[in-house]
Order: structure tokens, then sequence, then C-alpha cells
């Protein structure tokens, strides 16, 4: 290498990197960072999960084969009659706007069994995109990805993911949409993040706390483009095939239906019964449970004993004050745990992400088992930050591993009804909760200690 004339001063330039940095140094270093921002599975990765689709394929098959078909059955018949122009009204099992019967009306021209293993295959690549969604959230483009993060919170997780693979159900459309929507606030485009967010809440309303997000950072272009978004996929996406009218008028069915009973009583929608037995895992029905003498048991389960685990008998205004204490601390930790000011590095990011993700999940009305699939993005992020805990207190690392056994504990457990009943996976999700804002608080006083060390050194 040519050596630098030394500048008039008698010094040499010192303002160019590059003759500080070896070429071989550089290779090395813009390989390992092309690699970690592609984020792509290595080929072992692959390879395990190709055996892995084939045998849950081989039990989706089986199921299929024995007439455990879940709720595809539903989407199959809201979409021929979003095909045929018929009314969406008097379905009991469709509790969703018109927006999702059009989307999905394409597939239904397929026959029943192909419509099904299709959107069986296109459930799978979502799974899959999620998890490289939760990666890229998870590490920054520095950093190498450990080999059993491309598998482990999937496996985590797996109980919950199968549970939508065999039902068929939404829930992991909508967890790539909220994952997609907080990877563009990380990229700082706030006007992008709100279109993914949008049109989750238009095919389930399960993602509406996002918004109330992106009120408290502040993140304006994010809460516009997310309300257009909303606006754009309710109103204007099923308008050309349903009508104007009629999709209006469908939609405020459905916000009767379901919106107005969770915002007036906190109830969940027209559930009915079936809103507060145990497979309900949401907050609210679990505080249910515990202060009023509901039978825990599911209706096609029901016994001639009452499962009951209420440990008062309260009231239906003293039960919606009790939940309303309870989101209020939620609240009060989360603010207390994240601070006013906008996270500054990927971590703090990461963990307010996470933080995010399981209080949407908390404060939701209902909460089936295939709703936890959420948590892949705080198993993820608990797991990067083990693995390097050099900023984490003692406290924080085995709050975060007390999470993660809680959650393979609950899992376990779930085939216990009054466990179940008693909110195994409700109170495991309540400890991560706790674990990841002590996390946040650690990682927010270790950023400004460092700061304060360094404005007394200068």
């Amino acid at each position: 290498m040519t050596e630098k004339a030394p500048s008039p001063d008698g010094q040499n330039d010192r303002a160019d990197p590059a003759a500080m940095v070896t070429p071989t140094e550089s290779r090395q270093f813009h390989s390992t960072l092309q690699g970690a921002r592609e984020a792509v599975f290595p080929h072992w990765a692959m390879a395990a999960a190709f055996l892995v689709v084939a045998a849950v394929s081989a039990g989706v098959a089986a199921t299929f084969s024995r007439g455990e078909v879940g709720d595809a059955p539903t989407w199959y018949e809201v979409g021929r009659r979003a095909l045929a122009g018929e009314s969406l009204v008097g379905l009991p099992e469709y509790r969703y706007p018109p927006t999702f019967a059009v989307l999905i009306s394409p597939l239904t021209v397929l026959p029943f069994p192909l419509f099904f293993f299709v959107w069986y295959a296109i459930n799978l690549g979502l799974f899959f995109e999620s998890t490289r969604l939760a990666l890229r959230l998870s590490f920054s483009a520095a950093e190498k990805i450990p080999a059993w993060c491309y598998w482990l919170p999937g496996l985590l997780v797996s109980v919950f993911a199968i549970d939508n693979l065999i039902l068929g159900q939404t829930n992991i459309l909508i967890m790539v949409l909220i994952y997609w929507s907080l990877l563009e606030i990380s990229r700082g485009r706030g006007w992008l993040a709100g279109v993914p967010l949008g049109a989750a809440i238009a095919i389930k309303a399960f993602a509406v706390p996002q918004l109330v997000y992106f009120i408290y950072r502040r993140q304006v272009g994010a809460l516009a483009s997310g309300l257009l978004s909303l606006a754009f996929f309710l109103w204007l996406v099923p308008a050309p095939v349903r009508g104007f009218h009629r999709n209006l008028v469908e939609v405020n069915l459905w916000a009767r239906r379901v919106v107005v009973p969770y915002l007036a009583h906190g109830t969940p929608g027209d559930w009915g019964h079936h809103g507060l037995d145990y497979e309900n895992q949401s907050l609210c029905a679990q505080i249910r449970r515990l202060l009023t003498p509901v039978d825990a048991y599911p209706q096609e389960r029901h016994s001639l004993t009452p499962l009951r685990v209420n440990v008062a008998h309260l009231n239906e205004r003293e039960t919606n004050a009790a939940l309303g204490v309870w989101f209020a601390l939620l609240s009060a930790v989360f603010a207390g745990a994240c601070g006013w000011q906008r996270p500054i590095d990927k971590k703090q990011e990461v963990v307010e992400y996470a933080l995010v993700t399981v209080f949407v999940l908390l404060v939701s009305a209902i909460a089936w088992t295939y709703f936890f699939v959420t948590l892949l993005l705080p198993v993820t992020a608990s797991l990067a930050l083990l693995h390097s805990e050099d900023r984490l207190s003692k406290a924080s690392a085995w709050a975060l591993r007390l999470a993660l056994g809680g959650l393979v504990l609950a899992t376990v457990l779930l085939l216990g009804a009054r466990i179940r009943a008693l909110g195994n996976l409700c109170w495991a999700t309540v400890l991560w909760f706790a674990a990841l804002a002590l996390v946040c608080r650690d990682l927010r006083r270790s950023h400004n200690q460092g700061a304060d060390r360094y404005q007394r050194a200068t």
C-alpha cells in the first residue's frame, strides 16, 4: 500500500479509515455484515426444517383424513359467499370483518381438499417468514446469529404453531404483519409501518393495541398510515366485491357483535360461555374465572360436575373494575420500564417490541391456545439477550430464564383441565411481561449510567 504524503502541518492525514484496515479484515467484516443482514437460514437448518415440515404435514394429512379440518370450512364458506355476492350475516362461526372473506375468496374456486392444503402451505411459509422477521428484529446487522436461534424459538412455540396449522387459523398471518410493522419502525420508516398493521386489524382486531403504542411513542407517521391502511382494508378492499353499502352494513354488524361488547363491558363479543371457559387464556377471561363462579369446562366437554376455580364472588361491575386495575398496572409497568424516550439501541428496541407483543396478547378479549404463537418474538429476543448478557443484571438474566422455563412448563400443563382453568398460559405470559419489563429498565439504566460516565470524563 502506498503511504499517504504528510499534510502541510507535518502530520499524517488521519481521516482515511481505509488506511487503518487491511484488505483481509475489510472482506471479513463485509462478509459477516452481509450474512447477518440477509438473516438466511443455513443449509443444515433448511434440511432440519424440511424434516420437521414433512412430519407436521403427515400429521395434518392424517387429521384431514379423519375429518378434523378446524376452521377451514368456515373460511371456505365465507370465501365462496364473497365470490357469489351472498351475505356474510348469519354465519355464527365467522366473527370478523368482510376483509378476510374477500382476501381468501380466490382460493375457494379450488375443491375443498386442495383449498385446505394450499392454505396450510401458505400458513407454513408465513411461519418461516415470521421466524426470519423475529431474527431480524432481535439481532443487529453486525451480529452473528447463533445456530440454535434458528430452531429453538420455533421449537418453544411449536405447540401453538401446529395448533394454528391444524385449525387453519389466521394468527400466523397476523403475527407476520405485526412483526413486519415493528421492523419498519426499527428502520425509521413509520409511514410504512402502519400499512401491515392496518391490514392485520382489518383481518382480526387482535392487533389494535399496537396503535396505542404508536401514540405512546409519538410515531405520528405510523399512526396515520395505520389508520389509513385500516380504512382501506376495512372499507375499500371489500367494497368492489361486496358493494359499498353492503360492506358498510356488515362492518357495522361486526363492530356491534365483537368490538362494542369488549369496549363497553370487557366481554369477548358474542362468544357466550365459550369466551369464559379454560380454552380462553386471556387475562380478561382469567380474571372472570377467578372472581366469578363460572363453569370453566367448554360446552362440548361439559361434565355433570362444574369446574369452578373462583376465589371470590363479585358482580359484573366489580369484576370489570378489577380488570381495569390489571390493565392500568400493565400500562404503568410498561411506561415505567420503557420510559418516555424512544429506544436508542438495538437491544432496548427489541425488548420494547417484545413487551408490546406480550401486552397485545394479554389485553385481548380472546386468547385461544393458538394465539400464543405470537410469543415467537419475545422468545427469540430473550434468547438473543441471554446470548450476550453483558449488559444484563443477574436478576434480569434469571428473570428471562424463569420466563422461558415458565412457558415450557405451561405448555406441558395444557393437558390438565384444572390447571388450564387456573390460567397456566395466562400467568406464564404475565411472568414474561414482568421479566421483559425488568430487562428493559436495566438496559435503559445501563445506557444512562454510561452516558453520565462519558459526560464526567469529558
